[in-house]
């Protein structure tokens, strides 16, 4: 095998490593809340862009966090998870990529920089959903969705801050052991 393919080879198990691990993590621990869960799979969705890139970092979470909700039975949030994880970890892996220091400063503004996407990503898919199931005068309307999506955001910031601060020292081990690997 030539080092090119070996590369492609090593990145597609990683890639399918990641999305196994996005996967797990978003099941792993899952706290009931009014209009879904919280979990813990948003470290690993950072951890993707850091380990595989903004783009097979963005592939890796999207899929991985949308299997959640489709094993979860939250079949209506799977595309808009799989966009919004996706989008979370291409910012993720962009601002990583345009420091050539990364400092912990840059990890802390490419996480939160992602983590504020995330929660209006959601609050904006969860007014969208709320508008679209809703059949009386008050929620049928994009306003009245809104209102009731408020109530997730606050889950939503303890859920992306947890992910931040496992994910802060989690990913100088990931890069130690990438860098022994290959």
């Amino acid at each position: 095998m030539n080092k090119r393919t070996n590369d492609g080879l090593i990145n597609l198990i990683l890639t399918a490593l990641m999305i196994a691990m996005v996967f797990l993590a978003g099941n792993i621990i899952k706290i009931p809340t009014v209009g879904g869960f919280v979990h813990i799979g948003d470290c690993m969705v950072f951890i993707s862009a850091v380990l595989l890139g903004k783009k097979r970092g963005a592939i890796a979470a999207g899929i991985g966090m949308a299997l959640v909700d489709i094993a979860g039975a939250y079949y209506i949030w799977a595309p808009f998870t799989f966009v919004i994880k996706a989008v979370m970890a291409y910012i993720t892996g962009a601002i990583l990529e345009k420091y050539k220091k990364r400092t912990a400063s840059v990890y802390i503004l490419s996480f939160i920089t992602a983590g504020v996407f995330m929660v209006v990503g959601y609050f904006l898919a969860g007014a969208i959903i709320a508008a679209g199931l809703s059949a009386d005068g008050l929620t049928g309307s994009f306003i009245g969705g809104l209102a009731i999506a408020a109530k997730d955001i606050v889950g939503n910031i303890i859920q992306v801050t947890t992910g931040i601060i496992i994910a802060l020292p989690l990913s100088a081990v990931v890069l130690k052991a990438k860098k022994s690997v290959i």
